[in-house]
């Protein structure tokens, strides 16, 4: 695999309409978004983390975790206000030898690492990959009242899940001409579907939920104790032998 760089987005998400995310809540002792940067922490592939901040969270942040996250390899830019522009800083601040892309909601730390092997995987067939999962449970358009209109049929819509990965020229071209897509895009796969890029699509998992709100905190805590383990590159040692 080619030298990645994961981009790991706070901002609000433009489609996050009334639960923005809950990047700074605690599951146990550990914020939100430090255990989504966490999934990464193993491998080896991963050049460079940066962590894409909206302007107004950069105080904080540099306050409270500057220590950890320069333990851990981040760098933290902001831009913004929004999604796009937090991510178009993190673009700028890419190293020359980075060729893939990944983009990760902070506020998505429960996602599987197999998940993520298969992500890099897919991106090589055609510069972009998302993850797709069937929602699970009726759908209904509503008005602007919340009043039921008619019933949607899953087997044609899907959920779009983080990350997305991306080659880094399919991901430029695609923020150099942001500004001319309507209507504007929702999100990053999203923009380069609009200018004619192409996407592969692999199956999402059902623990791959979004921190958004207050009960999502508890849910995600028990969600992340599942999570499978990454498996081990090198051999392991006589000490790690003897723990199990």
């Amino acid at each position: 695999m080619s030298s990645v760089a994961v981009l790991f987005v706070i901002a609000p998400p433009v489609w996050a309409v009334g639960a923005p995310g809950k990047p700074f809540n605690k599951i146990d002792t550990r914020e939100v978004f430090m255990r989504t940067i966490d999934i990464y922490s193993k491998r080896d592939q991963v050049a460079q983390r940066i962590l894409c901040a909206a302007p107004d969270q950069l105080g904080r942040i540099q306050q409270n975790f500057s220590a950890h996250l320069g333990f851990q390899g981040v760098s933290v830019t902001a831009g913004g206000p929004d999604w796009f522009g937090a991510v178009s800083r993190g673009l700028e601040k890419l190293k020359p030898e980075i060729q893939t892309v990944i983009i990760h909601d902070g506020c998505c730390p429960a996602v599987p690492y197999p998940v993520i092997d298969e992500l890099e995987e897919a991106v090589q067939k055609t510069g972009a990959a998302v993850l797709t999962l069937t929602p699970g449970m009726p759908l209904a358009r509503s008005d602007e009242r919340g009043h039921l209109l008619e019933r949607l049929n899953p087997a044609t819509l899907r959920e779009i899940q983080s990350p997305q990965i991306f080659s880094r020229p399919v991901l430029e071209k695609a923020y150099a001409g942001r500004s001319g897509i309507v209507p504007p895009p929702q999100d990053d796969a999203a923009m380069v579907r609009a200018l004619g890029g192409k996407l592969t699509t692999i199956p999402g998992s059902r623990l791959n939920v979004r921190v958004g709100t207050e009960e999502d905190v508890r849910v995600v805590g028990e969600l992340v104790k599942m999570l499978p383990k990454p498996r081990s590159k090198a051999p392991l040692s006589p000490f790690d032998e003897a723990q199990w």
